[in-house]
C-alpha cells in the first residue's frame, strides 16, 4: 500500500481546507520519519553503494549495490557544487559506514569505517573499452601534434578492424550460401548421434536388468577395453559348467554343507569336495605322474600305475632289477620298457 499514500490520503471528519494541509493539520513532516533528525540538517535516504568495500568492524566484503537507510548531509561545498555525506550503519556489525562525494574528482570516497576493494586490470587484455585519462584528453586539447597522431592511431585501428570484420562476414555468407545443405547436414548428423546415444542406452538398460545393478552402467570406452585385457586370471583353464562330474561334485557340496555350525565330518568332506575342484582346475599333462605317499607299498604303487597305463600298449613300467641298478637295490625307482607283444 505504500505506492498508493500520495494519492490517498485520510482526512478526519474535524478538518477543513481552512485549517492548512493535512500533514500541517496532524503536525506531521510530509517525509514522515525519514525527516525525524531534519533540524541537524540530516536526511534519511536509501543509499547504494558505488563498489565493493571491506567493513573495519567484521572485515566482511560489501558487495556493490547494497542499499542502506544512510543519513545524508551537507558538510561542505566545491566551488557551487556541494559536498554531501553518507552515513551509514554495516548490516553485518555494529560499526558505522561514512561515505563522501568527491565532485573534483567524479567520484564517491569513503571517509571511515571500511576501505575500497581494489580492482585493476587492463582494459585492452580483458577486451573493454579503455578510456582516456585526464592528462591525455588534455594533451589533444592543447597539443596538435599529439591530436594528429591520435587520428593517425584512430585510423589504422579502425581498418584494422574492418578487415577482421569483413572476413569474419565473407566466412559467414560462404558457410550459410545455401541454408538448406547446411541445415540437412546438421539435421543428418543429429540423427546419428542420436541412434548411437539409443544403442547404447539399450545395452545399458539391457545389462541393468540382467545383473540387477541399481547404478548407472556407462558406454564402454577404450580405456576399459585396454584394462581388461590387462587382466590375468590364475587358472590356465576354467570348468565347464555342463560337465557332469562338476555337476556332482556341486551337489554334493551343497547336500553335505548345513546352514547351522558344521562338525568334524561335514568339514572333512567339505575340503575334499574343494581339493577335488581344485585339481580338476588344473592342466592335465599325459605323462605327468602321481608320486607314491612314503607309506604306500609298491604293489600299490604298481597297481596305480597300470590302471594309469593306455590298454594294449607296447610300453610299461618295471622295477628295475638288481643287476640294472645294483647301486641303489633298495629304490623305489620306475623304469619305462618296451615290448613287442601285443
Amino acid at each position: 500500500m505504500a505506492e498508493r499514500r500520495a494519492t490517498n490520503k485520510y482526512y478526519p471528519p474535524d478538518w477543513d481546507p481552512s485549517k492548512g494541509s493535512i500533514n500541517k493539520f496532524l503536525g506531521q513532516h510530509p517525509l514522515r520519519d525519514r525527516a525525524r533528525k531534519l533540524d541537524q540538517g540530516i536526511l534519511i535516504i536509501r543509499f547504494e553503494l558505488p563498489y565493493n568495500i571491506w567493513c573495519d568492524g567484521c572485515n566482511n566484503m560489501i558487495g556493490m549495490g547494497v542499499r542502506y537507510n544512510a543519513e545524508k548531509k551537507k558538510i561542505g561545498m566545491y566551488y557551487t557544487t556541494p559536498i554531501w555525506s553518507f552515513r551509514m550503519k554495516c548490516h553485518l556489525c555494529s560499526s558505522w559506514i561514512e561515505v563522501h562525494t568527491d565532485p573534483k574528482n567524479s567520484e564517491y570516497v569513503i571517509a571511515s569505517g571500511a576501505k575500497k576493494k581494489v580492482e585493476t586490470w587492463d582494459p585492452k587484455e580483458n577486451g573493454t573499452l579503455d578510456f582516456q585519462s585526464d592528462l591525455d584528453k588534455e594533451k589533444l586539447e592543447t597539443n596538435p601534434f599529439f591530436k594528429l597522431e591520435h587520428i593517425e592511431e584512430d585510423k589504422q585501428k579502425a581498418k584494422k578492424d574492418s578487415t577482421k570484420l569483413t572476413d569474419l562476414q565473407k566466412l559467414n555468407d560462404r558457410l550459410w550460401a545455401d541454408p538448406y545443405r547446411q541445415s540437412r547436414q546438421l539435421r543428418k548428423r543429429f540423427r546419428e548421434e542420436k541412434k548411437i546415444r539409443l544403442e547404447e542406452e539399450k545395452e545399458a538398460k539391457f545389462l541393468q536388468d540382467k545383473l540387477s545393478l541399481s547404478v548407472k552402467v556407462l558406454p564402454k570406452s577404450e580405456d576399459d577395453e585396454r584394462k581388461a585385457k590387462m587382466i590375468k586370471f590364475d587358472s590356465d583353464r576354467s570348468i565347464d559348467s555342463d560337465d557332469p562330474q562338476f555337476i556332482e561334485l556341486k551337489k554334493s557340496s551343497i547336500r553335505n554343507s548345513s546352514i547351522f555350525q558344521t562338525n568334524r565330518k561335514q568339514r572333512e568332506s567339505k575340503e575334499k569336495t574343494e581339493s577335488t575342484l581344485k585339481a580338476l582346475t588344473k592342466p592335465q599333462d599325459p605323462f605327468e605322474l602321481s608320486l607314491p605317499k612314503p607309506n604306500t607299498t609298491i604293489s600299490n604303487m604298481l597297481s596305480s600305475l597300470i590302471k594309469k597305463s593306455p590298454a594294449k600298449s607296447g610300453f610299461g613300467w618295471k622295477l628295475p632289477s638288481d643287476s640294472e641298478d645294483r647301486a641303489q637295490p633298495s629304490s623305489n625307482k620306475l623304469v619305462l620298457y618296451h615290448s613287442d607283444e601285443d
